[in-house]
Parts: structure tokens; sequence; C-alpha cells
């Protein structure tokens, strides 16, 4: 087994999703996760790879878009927590009673933009896992042991991918805090009991990826954990 991480950030989709890849630096054997959208285009940027699996931090349509055709193109299987099929039908609910999907606080921006309606045209996954993630597995790829955490908060299926020296969050933490709470499935209580573990059972200087936005660091976040409870978001 080894120690070493190689990591590859790709951002795809409306809300600029880091889609990540995980390798050993020995190994052509990765891990894609949070497929964006665009997936003609991440399955270009991953062609020199072997993809073992697409692992999704949670079900919400930013993160799942490309997830049909990539699956196909890439050949690999989907990896979530057995709640992202709840949660994935309730973003397909929501969207087609809408008419368009979901960005949170940033729907009323994009909403003009055109970058959220629907494409009736467009496949979309079908909610069909084809390996269930626990807390505490473990997923060994090319040498590297990936463990999973279960986080959830921000939604009910919510994981975190933690190997040495890193952490892949997802929309659970953020540089500055949790990510968002407030719509159904989703609860604040929930989310920072998920967040204190990440930033007290993990090293200062074991990196934090998210699944927006920039990289932060452990020990960066963990003096704001207070702050962030007494605010409320």
């Amino acid at each position: 087994m080894t120690d070493r991480v190689v990591l590859r950030r790709c951002v795809a989709g409306a809300l600029e999703t880091n889609t990540w890849v995980v390798r050993a630096p020995d190994s052509r054997d990765a891990l894609l996760v949070d497929p964006g959208d665009d997936p003609e285009r991440l399955a270009a940027e991953v062609q020199d790879l072997r993809i073992q699996g697409i692992v999704l931090t949670h079900a919400h349509w930013d993160h799942v878009l490309a997830l049909p055709l990539l699956a196909e193109l890439v050949d690999a299987p989907v990896l979530a927590h057995p709640a992202a099929t709840e949660v994935w039908a309730h973003e397909l609910e929501q969207a087609r009673k809408q008419g368009h999907w979901d960005a949170g606080t940033a729907t009323g921006e994009l909403l003009p933009t055109g970058l959220l309606d629907l494409d009736p045209g467009r496949r979309l996954w079908d909610g069909r896992i084809d390996g269930e993630l626990a807390d505490g597995q473990e997923l060994v790829v090319g040498g590297l042991v990936v463990r999973v955490v279960h986080t959830p908060g921000h939604t009910p299926d919510g994981v975190t991918l933690a190997m040495p020296g890193h952490l892949l969050t997802g929309d659970t933490l953020f540089p500055g805090g949790p990510g968002l709470t407030g719509w159904p499935l989703s609860d604040f209580d929930t989310i920072m009991t998920s967040v204190e573990h990440l930033l007290t059972a993990y090293d200062v200087a074991v990196g934090i990826h998210p699944g927006h936005g920039d990289s932060t660091t452990v020990g960066a976040e963990a003096p704001s954990l207070q702050a962030w409870r007494a605010r409320g978001w």
C-alpha cells in the first residue's frame, strides 16, 4: 500500500463543480469523484487512466449530470451511499416541478443565464448504484486506500473520501464553513456534527478539497468551528 496520492481537478458544469481524479503515483488505476457535467471532456481528461469507479460524494444534480454517459465512456461502476437514490429522486421531482435545477443561493442570479434550464432531450442518471458505500469502508485502487466517511447534513447521502494527507469533502465542508442547509433532506446540526468530526479527527496539515472552489486545510478551518455553530449556517 502507498501513502502518496495524486489528485487531478477538473472543473465542469453550471456551478463549476470540482470533479476529482484520485490515484497512486505509480498506478494508472484511479477513482473519479463527482462528475459534474461535460462527460466527453471528462472522459478525455482521464483517457490515460483506468477508472475503477465513479464515486459520488452526494447526489445533487450538479455532481451527477455527466454520470450516465461518462460511466459508459470510461466503463466504470457508480459508487454511492444508498441514500443517494432518495436524494436524486427529490432533485428530479423538484426540478420538474419548478422547471429548472436548484442552485441554492445562486438560483436567482443564474436563472436568467439559462444554465439551470432543464434540457428535455438530455439523458439523466437513472439513480442506479452499482456499489453502495458505507461509513468506514475502504476502497483500494492501485495500492491507494481511500476510506469512506459518512458525513450527512448537506444531504443524507453525503460522504467524505479520506486518504493520506487529503480529504475530498464534497459539499460538506468548504473554506469558511459547512455546506448549505435549510432545504428538505438537509440539517444544520447534522452537518456540524460531520464537520466537527472532520476537523478534529485529522491532522492540521491534511488538505480539504471541496466540491466547488478552492482547497484549504484542517488547521485553517478548525479554529472557526464554534463561530460557525453560533452563526447558524
